[in-house]
């Protein structure tokens, strides 16, 4: 296919910043058929940690500056990018959607889509508005998960037709057999926890402080991973339970590497679209504790993690406290080896960008099909 007969599509979203659904970008970009799809990507705050990995592809990437809540200037710039490439299809996710709805809407490109990649109970009233009224002007709208997909239709009132669910998936290969520990190896005296998450209320890292604060054992350590504006406060935390030597702030890290040195991982999210790191931990072969609630649900239940009550303090304690003592017995194996196979049969990123390619293709198609009428 010449690039006259590829399908252009501009991707809009504010950065490549460390996260899981830049990490689900990143891999979908990297494994779409470039013989079939010609790609343009506009970054408008940033860069970002993940970009370097799309160099070698040799697509336009665009990166630009966003200043302000609404910057006239880095719009322009955006509609300017869009004009000029003159895609079939635009596709945004996280902040991209209001800027790259409208910019899609005012130069009439065939097809609008966005992601949705989580639930929002913290966002504004305007933001709100902004988001229903934009997300008529999409022609379809991904959810990945049902949770996400019923909140969509809850809080932005989306026509249902217009939603369809695709999770989001990962590079499977990124994890060697070697990731996991040999958990019938003879141990250090030391169980080591960790969480990787943006420091934010949603990620309930300060849950996990408290739960080790009632935890009250030694020998149980935990790392938390990530950055965001609750570094301080949560630091403060640490110090004001005297946990320095238990529980540490570690900053930005690689995922993989991280998650080779823990015996457990820990996710205590108080809300979550779908969580792109509990696929990680568990092709890492790492047990998993999690806050019950609906978008981690859909990747693991009691069969094959443990589960507390979401902001949960004492519940998470109880489940750290358990699961250190039972990391070598056969139920706690068995849940590993059954959740890693969950995760290569639902969530390898080729099956994931085959559903993506038959969309944007089906879709296309549909418009042209109507367009002739």
């Amino acid at each position: 296919m010449t690039n006259k007969n590829k399908i252009k599509i501009s991707y809009i979203v504010p950065s490549l910043d460390k996260g899981g659904a830049e990490r689900f970008l990143v891999d979908l970009l990297l494994n779409l058929d470039r013989q079939i799809f010609e790609i343009q990507l506009i970054l408008f705050k940033r860069g970002g940690d993940f970009l370097e990995e799309l160099r070698a592809l040799n697509i336009s990437i665009i990166i630009l500056e966003k200043k302000y809540k609404f910057d006239i200037k880095n719009f322009y710039q955006i509609l300017k990018a869009v004009r000029h490439f003159k895609p079939q299809i635009v596709h945004t996710q996280l902040g991209g959607d209001l800027y790259g709805r409208l910019i899609a809407k005012l130069l009439a490109v065939p097809l609008i889509i966005s992601t949705e990649q989580n639930v929002n109970p913290d966002e504004t009233w305007i933001q709100n508005k902004l988001k229903k009224i934009t997300s008529r002007w999409a022609d379809k709208i991904i959810a990945i998960t049902q949770a996400v997909a019923t909140d969509l239709k809850n809080r932005y009132q989306v026509n249902p037709q217009k939603i369809v669910v695709i999770p989001n998936g990962l590079n499977i290969d990124r994890f060697s057999s070697q990731a996991s520990l040999n958990h019938q190896a003879i141990r250090e005296s030391t169980v080591l926890c960790g969480t990787i998450g943006r420091l934010v209320p949603q990620k309930g890292q300060s849950v996990l402080i408290k739960a080790f604060k009632s935890l009250n054992q030694a020998s149980v350590r935990c790392l938390i991973a990530g950055q965001g504006p609750l570094q301080a406060s949560l630091q403060a935390e640490i110090e004001a339970a005297g946990l320095n030597n238990q529980v540490k702030l570690i900053g930005t890290v690689d995922s993989v590497s991280f998650l080779k040195t823990l015996d457990i991982f820990i996710l205590p999210s108080l809300w979550e679209g779908q969580g792109i790191v509990l696929l990680e931990a568990a092709l890492s072969g790492k047990p998993i504790i999690a806050s019950r609630v609906d978008g981690i649900c859909e990747v693991i239940d009691e069969q094959t993690g443990f589960l507390v009550p979401a902001g949960n303090s004492q519940a998470l304690a109880d489940a750290i406290s358990y699961l250190a003592e039972h990391l070598d017995d056969q139920k706690t194996l068995q849940k590993i080896e059954e959740l890693k196979l969950r995760i290569k049969a639902r969530y390898d990123i080729k099956k994931i960008r085959d559903t993506y390619s038959s969309l944007y293709q089906e879709l296309l198609e549909q418009y042209y099909l109507s367009s002739k009428k």
